[in-house]
């Protein structure tokens, strides 16, 4: 399995057909228990010494963060079924392996380290392979022994892996390679190699065979000079083997200025992937950079010293502050870093990391430091070792990346060094931890790189306050049972987050309510109670929070309405009163005639008259009206105490 340029929604496959005359290749694929859905895998250049043919295809339509099941046909023979998972974009934590030069030791050395590594990171995401996976690319039996020792890992998570000088070896057009790897068809070409592109335009023989170099190159580059994303890190492949067999067109236009392309081949090759990097990394939007190649630009073994990457490509990582720089070929291990980017503070740096490693079975002594490649041209290293295997864990999360590098096997007896001081080897054992570190990053690209014995860095929050455009109103007049509504507008860099609170007049301490998390605070049906509180709203971005003014509510009681619907009064007789309210209740009715006063309390129903009888009135004297007075008392204590007074007319 190999990643495409967006693995949440496609996954590269690629195998070999059981048979040497098998030409149809075919892959299904379905969730557990889902449909099964088929895509075709096309048959691809023959290997070098391999008389069976190669079938790579590419499943699309997946779902993000889901588990699939996929299995392979060459002419109607399916193997059995495997299992991935998509990227998931919503998530940041996630494992991947590094190994340097496998190489040597193929059957032997290399299923062992394979081994050790998915112990110690079974649920690794993938492996980054910094080239020379094999001793001689045209020899078959040990590309069958490098996927052997990959097995189960290279069938269920993503090989990322960039060619070597040994690749070359015995195939130097890297059929082998492009037979085995399917990888994301983004390599450079004219459009992403900045000014250089300018170098082709033109009829001079210089210009035509500049355009005949990058045509070429296009078309070569593919599946060795690629970059896909992961969960917020972008993993760049290069090519630093720079053979002139490979890199020189069938047909390339004669050309004898002294400008002509053909004469510096290697240094062009370097530059124009320099150019394609310095492209690819303006435009990342991940967070974390990881770049992996094979030569490494800091040698460490003795005898080595490849000046012209370092020329061109050292330029474009300090610039874009790439993270992890995973190299190969010098079968030592060191880690270090460029004195420039070295801080004030002991153990930290603030720019990319170099780190050689070698996982196979072939060792080399290191150099000495009078011709140390890394002291020579102003870098440090931290850690290195000769006569050890190791391999690398790298654990991702959103603000730290940690890289660990473990112990796989020791040959003969190992040399370690930390900071330049000679360390005792008998404390180094097979399965040690050998070397770590942790970078740390803030959502604007601000870095640290820090020893494993340090604490985290703690960066000044430079994140914008938010700032409210809008208050709450301070005071808010309601009556009992309205719905009132408390709104803020806010403004920041970064999402917006709300929490809304309250606490009693009196004072004491704000809570937050629950699941009130909007711009706007509803509240429903406010009652006295509601009055009691005072409310406001913490407004983050994430990191920084910023309080609302309190508001207030003033809770007024409903009014409701009583009437005498009619009166029957006459003198020496029972006076009779018929009352009505728009609310159920208990309403007083007091009569006054004169010095008559008769008094009577009865319950009322919302919408219904009540009849009232209070007694005879006297037969003669008095004014010719009455005064009738109502008090009602409503069930509902939303309801103010209501009056109501009415002069009546007494009847003849």
């Amino acid at each position: 399995m190999t990643p495409t340029e967006d693995p949440s929604t496609s996954q590269n496959v690629t195998f070999q057909g059981g048979e040497p005359d098998d030409v149809r290749g075919r892959i299904q694929f379905r969730t557990e228990g889902g449909p099964i859905r088929a895509v075709n895998a096309p048959i691809q250049p023959k290997a070098a010494s391999n008389d069976y043919g190669h079938f790579s295809g590419t499943l699309t339509g997946l779902k993000p963060a889901t588990d699939y099941q996929y299995r392979v046909a060459a002419d109607g023979v399916w193997s059995e079924w495997q299992q991935f998972t998509t990227e998931d974009p919503n998530a940041t934590d996630f494992s991947y392996l590094y190994y340097g030069d496998a190489q040597i030791g193929l059957n032997t050395t290399w299923p062992k380290v394979v081994q050790q590594a998915l112990a110690k990171a079974p649920d690794a995401v993938g492996s980054v392979h910094a080239g020379d996976l094999i001793d001689t690319g045209g020899n078959d039996a040990q590309w069958q022994d490098w996927f052997a020792g990959m097995k189960t890992a290279a069938a269920t998570t993503n090989v990322m892996a960039a060619p070597g000088n040994h690749e070359y070896s015995g195939d130097k057009l890297l059929t082998s390679w492009k037979a085995h790897f399917e990888y994301p068809h983004n390599n450079p070409n004219e459009s992403t190699i900045g000014d250089l592109a300018l170098r082709a335009v033109g009829d001079t023989p210089t210009a035509k065979q500049y355009r005949a170099f990058f045509d070429h190159w296009s078309d070569f580059a593919a599946e060795t000079v690629y970059f896909t994303d992961y969960q917020g890190v972008r993993f760049i492949t290069v090519n630093a083997t720079r053979d002139s067999t490979f890199l020189t067109p069938d047909s390339l236009p004669a050309c004898a200025a002294a400008d002509c392309p053909a004469a510096n081949i290697s240094a062009l090759w370097t530059q124009y992937q320099a150019q394609w990097l310095d492209y690819v990394l303006a435009n990342s939007e991940s967070k974390w950079n990881v770049v992996t190649f094979h030569q490494p630009v800091y040698s460490t073994s003795a005898g080595r010293d490849e000046k012209v990457l370092r020329d061109y490509w050292v330029p474009v990582f300090e610039k874009h502050d790439i993270d992890l720089v995973q190299m190969g070929h010098d079968h030592t291990y060191a880690r270090g870093y460029k004195n420039t980017t070295a801080t004030d503070v002991p153990g930290r740096t603030d720019g990319p990391v170099y780190i050689v490693s070698n996982s196979g079975a072939k060792h080399y002594d290191l150099e000495t430091d009078a011709k140390n490649v890394w002291i020579n041209n102003g870098a440090t290293q931290v850690q290195k070792a000769q006569d050890v295997t190791t391999y690398q864990v790298i654990d991702v999360s959103k603000d730290k990346l940690t890289y660990r590098s473990y112990i796989a096997e020791i040959n003969d007896s190992g040399t370690y060094y930390r900071n330049g001081q000679l360390l005792d080897a008998a404390q180094f054992e097979v399965g040690d931890l050998w070397d770590e570190f942790t970078v740390y990053k803030t959502d604007d690209g601000r870095k640290a790189v820090q020893e494993a014995e340090m604490a985290a860095p703690e960066f000044e929050d430079l994140s914008q306050t938010p700032e409210l455009t809008t208050q709450p109103k301070a005071l808010v007049k309601a009556t009992h049972g309205d719905d009132v509504t408390l709104t803020v507008a806010a403004q920041a860099d970064g999402e917006l987050t709300y929490a809304w609170q309250r606490r009693p007049l009196a004072g004491g301490t704000w809570q937050d309510l629950r699941r009130e998390d909007e711009a706007s605070l509803l509240l429903e049906h406010v009652t006295p109670a509601t009055a009691r509180y005072e409310y406001r709203v913490a407004v983050s971005n994430g990191s920084k929070t910023v309080h609302s003014d309190a508001s207030r509510i003033q809770v007024s009681k409903r009014k409701a309405t009583i009437t005498v619907a009619k009166a029957n009064l006459k003198r020496g007789k029972v006076a009779t009163v018929k009352v009505r309210a728009d609310v159920t209740g208990r309403v007083q009715i007091v009569l006054t005639h004169g010095a008559t006063t008769r008094l009577k309390s009865v319950k009322v129903t919302a919408g219904k008259t009540v009849t009232v009888k209070l007694g005879k009135l006297a037969r003669k004297g008095g004014p010719k009206k009455a005064s009738v007075a109502l008090t009602l008392l409503a069930d509902d204590e939303g309801y103010a105490v209501t009056r109501a007074k009415q002069k009546v007319a007494l009847k003849r």
